[in-house]
């Protein structure tokens, strides 16, 4: 680039010490030439001296001698400088000497040939002095000018390799004199484009009025431009540093510039000071005390620790430290924790203790620490909770749990004492109501066979009411019992085959009545855990329920199997016997209520209150769904209720019976 569009030494001007150097160039080479040519040129003259002799001595004709050295002094200057001139011309003088003495005579002199000698003693050192000096100028010359040409190709490699981008551009025109490689990869421009451009065509437009008068101010040699912004060719808007050199360049008042592109910096800049920004508005903000410690001081506190102790943050910073906030009994683990954290055996560390604020009150804090440096050395960030709220309110809360558990020991104690009387009572209840009973109904039992012939038919119906009477009201006694005993005993809990259960009580109600024709569908493989002797009483009662009000039925139909409900399986039995009135569906699980009249339907109301007893006990639920004389199904829930693989499911339609 430099070498087509540049005339020679285009640089001037260029300020970076050249001369200098220049000058150490040309010494450089001087006296290397001096080194090697020193020697050569008075060995020359001593060598011509000495071949003028011979001549002479053979008789043969010599030119005039003192010229002849004189030539040989100003040549040896030539070769070797001023310094091997002047020793040449010494030899040249000492040989001319010799050679204009009289003969015979050495060093002896007539007065033309002491002229003639005092001629070559004073030409031949001013010859080689003149020689030597214009040799040595030449030599400078020279070498000055190999040194700026080898400094031009440097700069200019330099220039074209330099991995920022530079460009030189014209002072009074503004435009682009020379650009490099970077600069044309940054700004994506071609060489071309560049050199057709002037320095505002890089600048966005708003920016162009400032740059124009900063081009116009007087400005220094070397000039930190500071901060400007450049657009590129595909209008991308860079941040860039500048620095420029004043100079002359093809012998125009220029300046070389470099630019920094500082875009990401700045970027990352601006996103660091609005990250920290960001967090210092979260930590003052914050609801959560935080702290910085170093030195047992605190080197920052957010308003909402200063508020937490009582204190104003100028009151802590620097002036106070972790010791004067803790309770005197917590400090030893404060402090121990605060040492393993600087000294760095632990990373963090969460821990409570009492804080004493400056009213006096004694407060409980959380704090959770970490280590960290601050300013180069160890420190410890971290955060504080006050906790005393909830301490006091675990405290209040253990009260009352403690007070609950007294309250629930004494009502245990009162309510097993209860339990313990009632049975007490049930049994002497039953005892006492059995005996009459049982007199009544084998008095009129006995009656009736010794008397029977001598009473009228009304006296006979009178005894047999009576008698049926004391015999239901045994039946009540005994369900009352069964009932009671039901919510007393302990559950054996364990997985139970509801289906064997259920064909159990199947073949016993056939057995009672082997005359009825029956449909039963049980499905296999239904299981479920919890008591098998309680949950056999539920199933016999909701199966005998079935039986029962199947009775009419010319082909009856019952089925017992498992269902998908909402809140997951359930077991039912299904009948298609006589049915109820939803309407009163709120009786069935109550003892003592009955749906039908004893002479249609025997029974106590006992056996769907068992049922909800055994189910509830459980876990469970039951209920019911049902219409009249569309039979009814009743459905009911067990824990770990489940089908075993290879059994299959039978979908529902109507409800169960109440017993």
């Amino acid at each position: 680039m430099f070498g087509t569009r540049v005339v020679p030494c285009p640089w001037k001007g260029w300020h970076c010490g050249c001369p200098s150097r220049r000058g150490e160039t040309e010494a450089g080479l001087t006296a290397q030439g001096k080194g090697r040519t020193r020697l050569v040129g008075p060995l020359l003259t001593l060598a011509g001296a000495a071949g003028l002799e011979l001549l002479r001595g053979l008789r043969l004709p010599v030119p005039e001698p003192a010229v002849l050295v004189l030539l040989f002094s100003a040549y040896s200057a030539y070769l070797g400088g001023t310094t091997s001139g002047l020793v040449s011309s010494l030899v040249a003088v000492a040989y001319a000497g010799w050679a204009l003495s009289q003969p015979g005579t050495p060093f002896r002199y007539g007065s033309e040939d002491l002229a003639r000698l005092a001629a070559v003693a004073v030409v031949a050192p001013a010859t080689a002095a003149l020689v030597g000096e214009l040799r040595e100028r030449w030599v400078r010359e020279a070498a000055a000018a190999r040194g700026r040409h080898t400094l031009e190709e440097a700069f200019g490699l330099l220039f074209r390799h330099n991995p920022q981008p530079m460009w030189v551009y014209d002072l009074e025109t503004l435009r682009f004199l020379a650009v490099n490689r970077a600069a044309l990869a940054k700004y994506g421009y071609s060489e071309d484009q560049f050199l057709r451009m002037r320095i505002t065509d890089i600048r966005p437009e708003e920016d162009v009025p400032r740059l124009l008068e900063d081009v116009r101010r007087p400005r220094p040699e070397l000039q930190q431009a500071g901060l400007w912004r450049h657009r590129t060719k595909d209008g991308r808007v860079l941040d860039v540093e500048v620095s420029s050199h004043r100079l002359e360049f093809a012998g125009r008042p220029a300046a070389l510039v470099v630019a920094y592109d500082v875009t990401d910096r700045l970027r990352a800049e601006q996103a660091l000071r609005e990250s920290e920004e960001m967090f210092r508005a979260l930590v003052e903000q914050s609801l959560v005390g935080v702290y910085l410690i170093q030195d047992g001081l605190f080197r920052y506190v957010n308003p909402a620790l200063a508020q937490i102790f009582g204190y104003a943050r100028e009151e802590l910073v620097d002036g106070r430290g972790p010791r004067d906030l803790v309770h005197p009994d917590d400090w030893p683990l404060v402090r121990e924790n605060l040492r393993r954290r600087i000294q760095g055996e632990v990373e963090a560390v969460r821990y409570e203790f009492r804080g004493v604020r400056r009213d006096g009150r004694v407060i409980h804090v959380e704090v959770h620490g970490a280590r960290t440096l601050y300013q180069g050395r160890p420190a410890i960030l971290g955060t504080l909770v006050d906790v005393t709220e909830r301490k006091e309110a675990e405290a209040a809360q253990r009260r009352l749990a403690q007070e609950l558990e007294e309250r629930v020991r004494q009502r245990t104690a009162e309510l097993e004492a209860a339990n313990r009387e009632l049975e007490a009572f049930s049994y002497s209840v039953a005892h006492d109501l059995r005996a009459p009973l049982r007199s009544i109904d084998g008095f009129s039992r006995a009656l009736l066979e010794d008397y029977g012939p001598q009473l009228d038919e009304t006296a006979r119906d009178y005894l047999g009411r009576v008698r049926a009477a004391s015999q239901r009201m045994g039946e009540l006694i005994d369900d009352l019992l069964q009932l009671s005993r039901l919510t007393r005993q302990p559950l054996r809990t364990q997985e139970v085959d509801l289906s064997a259960l259920a064909r159990r009580v199947v073949e016993q109600l056939r057995q009672q009545e082997p005359g009825r024709a029956v449909d039963v569908r049980v499905q296999p493989g239904v299981v479920a855990r919890g008591d098998p002797k309680l949950l056999a009483v539920a199933l016999e009662n909701l199966l005998h329920n079935a039986w029962k009000f199947t009775a009419p039925r010319p082909r009856a139909a019952v089925e017992f199997g498992v269902v998908q409900t909402d809140g997951g399986l359930a077991c039912y039995v299904r009948d298609n016997g006589v049915g109820f009135d939803m309407r009163y569906a709120d009786k069935l699980f109550a003892p003592f209520q009955r749906l039908h009249k004893p002479s249609e339907f025997p029974g106590t109301g006992i056996g769907l209150a068992t049922v909800q007893r055994v189910v509830a006990r459980h876990g469970g639920r039951v209920w019911a769904e049902a219409a009249p004389e569309a039979g009814a199904t009743f459905y009911f829930t067990l824990p770990g209720l489940e089908v075993k693989r290879g059994a299959g499911q039978t979908d529902p339609a109507g409800g169960g019976q109440p017993g």
